[in-house]
């Protein structure tokens, strides 16, 4: 029983983590789209967006 609640626990924790990393790549698109649009060093702010995913977004908005 322990071994399928552990395996049970770990596929919720992976999809938590494959999702959380497809929400990164969304904003980080997102914000260098805007921050092209806007002749800002779009590439700066979307490496920043997928490394601190929302506090990276928060940045850029503020800056924005």
């Amino acid at each position: 029983m322990t071994d399928e609640r552990t395996r049970q626990y770990v596929r919720r924790l992976a999809r938590l983590a494959g999702v959380t990393a497809v929400v990164h790549v969304v904003l980080a698109w997102l914000v260098y789209r805007d921050a092209a649009d806007r002749d800002v060093s779009g590439g700066r702010w979307a490496a920043l967006t997928l490394i601190g995913g929302l506090f990276g977004l928060a940045g850029y908005l503020r800056r924005r």
